[in-house]
């Protein structure tokens, strides 16, 4: 009975002298450290550190204690136990030659406060960080011949071909069409001038004025200006815009004076005819006016026959 008792003492004796010796001597320290020895310029590589530390606590990267020549990219921890954590990290490398890995710091914290109770460092490396290799083949040749887009030469040459016959055509319409004008109106073998005149007062007399159709009264008084213009300077201009008749009227010697009253006549017409503006009765003689300078400014003037003497 005193050997069982004995028996019982020495082992609680013992006990915490075993629960010592199992205790880490340090609360954090690097148990592994894989770092290479060489990298490759501006290419990631990984670098392997493991921990043990006091269990219920947190172990964290100071990422003040980096090595400057290294960036990191990736940051990844893993608990091991209760007591390590591994921490895998990529860096990629932006200075050419040997560079020092410098000892990366890590902290020990509490999980309630955050406080860092201790601190440990792994081993200073030196890497050798070599340029990147190209490709350095000399006897490259193409795996086909060079690639010619026979179809879109085709459709561009098509569509070539066909601006090619819209434009000669509408080129034949307008010179048939000038040739139609021409052979109905030489019937009347009058002066251009008084033709132009004499249509402007059947236009006023026509009553379309009077009726309120106004677009249809200057669509009429613009065909008698397009007529005389083919009379007077044989110019076709019956399908010319308003500014294509303006082009022509600054290349013809007679109506380049004349510039300012067309351009004027033109605008308050276009306003009418495609604005839908109502015209004032006012604003229409002063068009009929503009007209008829037109016609009388740029009509052959008679000879005056010198006296003999």
């Amino acid at each position: 009975m005193k050997k069982t008792l004995m028996s019982v003492l020495f082992l609680a004796f013992l006990a915490p002298l075993a629960g010592a010796q199992n205790t880490p001597q340090e609360p954090l320290a690097v148990i592994a450290q894989d770092v290479p020895a060489e990298a490759v310029f501006s290419t990631p590589f990984d670098v392997h550190f493991e921990l043990a530390h006091t269990p219920g606590r947190v172990v964290e990267l100071n990422k003040e204690s980096l090595p400057p020549q290294f960036e990191l990219t990736a940051e990844k921890s893993t608990p091991l136990s209760p007591g390590t954590v591994a921490y895998d990290l990529t860096f990629m490398p932006f200075t050419l030659g040997v560079s020092t890995f410098t000892a990366v710091q890590f902290d020990l914290k509490e999980q309630a406060g955050g406080k860092t109770t201790a601190s440990v460092r792994g081993d200073e490396k030196h890497i050798d960080v070599k340029p990147v290799s190209y490709f350095k083949e000399k006897t490259l040749r193409d795996i086909r011949p060079p690639y010619i887009p026979t179809s879109l030469l085709f459709w561009l040459l098509a569509l070539l071909a066909a601006a090619c016959i819209v434009y000669f055509t509408r080129w034949f319409w307008k010179d048939v069409k000038a040739k139609h004008i021409l052979a109905k109106e030489t019937q009347d073998t009058r002066p251009a001038d008084i033709i132009a005149l004499s249509k402007i007062e059947t236009l006023l007399q026509s009553g379309l004025w009077e009726k309120g159709q106004y677009k249809v009264f200057y669509i009429e008084l613009g065909s008698i200006l397009r007529e005389y213009f083919w009379r007077r300077f044989q110019q076709d201009v019956s399908s010319d815009t308003s500014a294509e008749l303006l082009r022509r009227a600054r290349k013809t010697p007679q109506l380049a004076p004349l510039l300012q009253v067309l351009r004027e006549y033109l605008n308050s017409s276009d306003l009418v005819k495609f604005a839908k503006v109502t015209p004032t009765q006012d604003t229409m003689h002063q068009d009929v006016n503009a007209v008829q300078t037109l016609v009388k400014k740029t009509s052959p003037q008679p000879v005056e026959l010198k006296e003999e003497k």
